[in-house]
């Protein structure tokens, strides 16, 4: 790609709690290595069900080890953001800065009234399904790049605290430039189709619908990335999220509560048992993880006769890997070095078993306990 931020160090426009450096470029370097192999030539869609961020797809794209991107959320400000930043890239630009001028670069009691007004703001009855997604966009953005470190539901408050007596500020992260150019990142990918499409869905509607859309990639040139909400989480980072049935979405999304494990063990089963591309998931490496048949004990997929026959499910070898990573926000005890499990049904073959992909052991014994 010919596009200055292709290889940016930068490129989401979003700050998101628990983002994770450098895992990006190992899930690159994961899914480069099984090119190599004879099943898959090449990755023609990489498919985020947890989008979030999307840093790991808009880096993979950029780079070119995937030629498209499909980004799902079942976050509706999540999905709003990325649907309104891809498809009505410049108006959002124009509603980003006017936010920023008329309240945001005030600071103080200005910054912070408009901080709650967004904070309570859900869609109007009566608003149309487009208008609603776009404020929806907004809010989520303004919350997003003016709430402690990005996150948008729980209790976190503004940067800066209600005092705003910190030397960094409310506005501290809502730089107009930078945002302005990687917003308009996001909308050449969509104009090109590298960025295929947004959906506001949860994960396991996002892994079924895939093979209706792309029916003819199935199963070996489309790969998803899953990194679900941590198995040992903060609930202040990941609370239901708002919705409202009259404005956007239609109807709301009822899998955002990960408050105990039985939605981890949901997305288990589905992998090892329904999942019709290869997929590559990364998790807190905590030991349950694999000692756990109803999650990732097992070495294969073990879909049943009728989900082999009916859906043609493969059973697929399953890789694991631990990667050491740097955390940058609150979702860990400082922000140091901790280990990351990677569990994928990539080409056993090409799964790299190095100083970067460790091989297993005794997960007990890692950096992150």
């Amino acid at each position: 790609m010919s596009h200055p931020l292709a290889q940016g160090r930068y490129q989401t426009p979003l700050r998101y709690p628990g983002a994770k450096t450098g895992l990006s470029s190992l899930i690159g370097n994961l899914i480069e290595s099984a090119k190599n192999s004879s099943q898959i030539r090449k990755v023609d869609l990489l498919v985020e069900p947890f989008a979030g961020g999307a840093s790991t797809s808009l880096r993979l794209v950029g780079s070119g080890i995937v030629n498209r991107i499909l980004l799902a959320d079942a976050d509706p400000l999540v999905a709003a953001f990325w649907q309104v930043a891809a498809s009505d890239t410049e108006n959002f630009i124009d509603r980003m800065t006017e936010e920023h001028g008329r309240h945001v670069s005030l600071g103080g009691s200005t910054a912070l009234d408009r901080w709650d007004y967004w904070r309570a703001w859900t869609p109007n009855p009566g608003m149309g399904e487009a208008t609603a997604r776009f404020e929806t966009a907004v809010k989520c953005l303004f919350l997003n790049r003016t709430t402690f470190s990005g996150i948008l539901h729980g209790s976190a408050g503004p940067i800066g605290g209600r005092k705003q007596e910190s030397q960094y500020g409310i506005g501290c992260r809502f730089n107009i430039e930078p945002l302005s150019e990687r917003i308009r990142y996001v909308g050449h990918l969509y104009d090109t189709n590298r960025l295929v499409d947004v959906w506001c869905k949860d994960w396991k509607d996002t892994l079924a619908d895939v093979p209706e859309w792309h029916a003819d990639l199935i199963p070996d040139q489309v790969v998803a990335y899953l990194d679900p909400p941590y198995i040992e989480k903060s609930e202040k980072l990941y609370q239901r999220s708002f919705y409202s049935q009259a404005g956007y979405p239609p109807s709301p999304v009822d899998d955002l509560n990960w408050s105990d494990h039985f939605p981890h063990y949901r997305l288990a089963e589905y992998l090892r048992n329904r999942m019709q591309f290869r997929w590559v998931l990364s998790y807190d490496a905590k030991p349950q993880l694999l000692s756990s048949p109803w999650l990732y004990a097992g070495d294969r997929m073990t879909p049943s006769m009728t989900e082999k026959e009916t859906l043609g499910v493969k059973e697929w070898r399953i890789s694991k890997r631990l990667v050491s990573l740097r955390y940058t926000a609150s979702a860990r005890q400082g922000r140091g070095a901790a280990d990351e499990l990677l569990v994928t049904t990539l080409p056993p073959a090409t799964v790299p078993q190095n100083s970067d992909f460790r091989p297993i052991g005794d997960m007990s014994a890692g950096s992150d306990g």
